[in-house]
């Protein structure tokens, strides 16, 4: 039997075809980012298939935006002439990152299976989606067929009880939940969040979201609610789920149960988003660099904190802060705010939205034995930039403290 919201996602999208513990579902939305649709242009065309819904695809422009050396230039070309080539309407170039710009479009709602070139496409199932990433051969079956195949995973509950403190973001969250489980701690598993007292915010769920894959999750979710439905309403002026609602308990192979009001800013030691430490063990570890960005931590909330940190005041001699919006959407309304323009005044230098220093592509690169903190989801060894280099990884808030005093510090000293 199929468990969770996840397995119940999987049914309705299944004509129970099946190969051993593999069913055959239809899939209802593809992301493609420009380094993996590049990469597999070569097979779709050797194949001489046509892509079977091309308005149930959203490519994006986002990894090398702008291309910073000719390879990545000629990548680029190649991904802007197939999607002329093919007439495919959804193209965003420049625009933001994939993630942020999928969750931002009126493409997904509840419900959905969605299938992305990226594993941190697992961010959208914050709107109560099946969302989770693949490789590239999958990818080539799914723009084909228009079909995959998957194992419903195992489910885990995740309650969030309690109010969240003006201090904890969802990267704390999320932090805490590796921290305590692992690297591999939730392996093939849907992660489905239920927030009894709705205090976590859209922002802060797409954070959680994003970084279950850390554990080793297939997917994450969050259980659709008032905070989905208000969010999706003004996305979209209505708001529409395709979850089908059933008088039975989804049923779930173990369930996790944390009190948001007893947590503390949560921070991931080098080289591992699991090798967690509250951020108080780390205080007075000096910093070089402090990123806030990706597609964990550059929306509009993760701004605004960050701005309300810092706001007349300059951050610490000898510290680069560098901030990455999430989309020119949210780059425009932080603009518009004041939030970016309080981040300049202490110091801070603005970036245009991109994958960027996340993945260690440009803008901002560490040399060796430079420490970093960063806002992203992963600080694995040489993931920013020199192998010698060190990152760590925190809230908004805790970066916007640490660029405050240039070293490790928790938010609630300067709050």
């Amino acid at each position: 039997m199929s468990k969770g919201l996840s397995g119940a996602i999987i049914d309705q999208h299944t004509d129970g075809k099946n190969e051993g513990a593999y069913l055959e579902v239809s899939v209802d939305f593809v992301l493609l980012h420009d380094p993996l649709l590049a990469l597999i242009l070569p097979d779709l065309k050797e194949l001489g298939k046509e892509i079977l819904n091309k308005e149930k695809i959203l490519v994006t422009v986002d990894h090398f935006a702008p291309p910073s050396t000719i390879e990545r230039a000629d990548m680029v070309k190649q991904v802007l002439s197939f999607v002329e080539e093919k007439q495919i309407h959804n193209c965003l170039v420049y625009q933001g990152i994939c993630h942020q710009l999928l969750v931002e479009g009126k493409w997904l709602k509840p419900g959905m299976l969605v299938i992305g070139t990226d594993s941190h496409t697992t961010t959208a199932g914050a709107l109560g989606c099946l969302a989770t990433g693949m490789g590239s051969t999958d990818i080539l079956y799914i723009l084909i067929t228009g079909k995959t195949w998957l194992t419903p995973p195992d489910a885990i509950r995740v309650d969030l009880a309690g109010q969240l403190p003006p201090y904890i973001m969802g990267k704390d969250i999320i932090l805490d939940i590796l921290g305590s489980n692992g690297e591999g701690g939730f392996l093939y598993q849907a992660m489905e969040f239920y927030d009894r007292n709705m205090s976590v915010s859209m922002d802060d769920r797409f954070a959680i979201c994003n970084m279950v894959v850390e554990g080793g999750a297939k997917n994450g979710l969050f259980s659709p609610d008032e905070i989905t439905r208000a969010y999706l309403q003004k996305r979209d002026g209505k708001a529409k789920s395709l979850l089908e609602k059933t008088e039975k308990e989804p049923v779930y192979d173990s369930k996790i149960e944390i009190d948001l009001s007893q947590l503390s800013p949560n921070l991931a030691l080098p080289h591992s988003p699991a090798n967690v430490c509250p951020v108080g063990d780390a205080a007075n570890e000096k910093i070089n660099q402090i990123f806030i960005g990706s597609c964990t931590g550059g929306r509009l909330r993760d701004l605004e904190l960050a701005a309300g940190v810092l706001k007349g005041k300059k951050i610490a001699k000898g510290v680069r802060l560098l901030v990455t919006p999430a989309s020119q959407d949210i780059y425009i309304k932080a603009i518009e705010l004041g939030y970016l323009q309080a981040l300049l005044d202490a110091g801070g230098t603005i970036l245009n939205p991109s994958c960027g220093l996340c993945g260690g592509i440009d803008k901002g690169i560490l040399a060796a034995d430079e420490i970093c903190l960063s806002t992203s989801n992963r600080n694995f060894q040489g993931r920013m930039g020199d192998p010698n280099s060190l990152v760590y990884l925190a809230s908004p808030l805790t970066a916007a403290a640490t660029a405050l005093r240039g070293y490790i510090t928790d938010p609630r000293e300067v709050m």
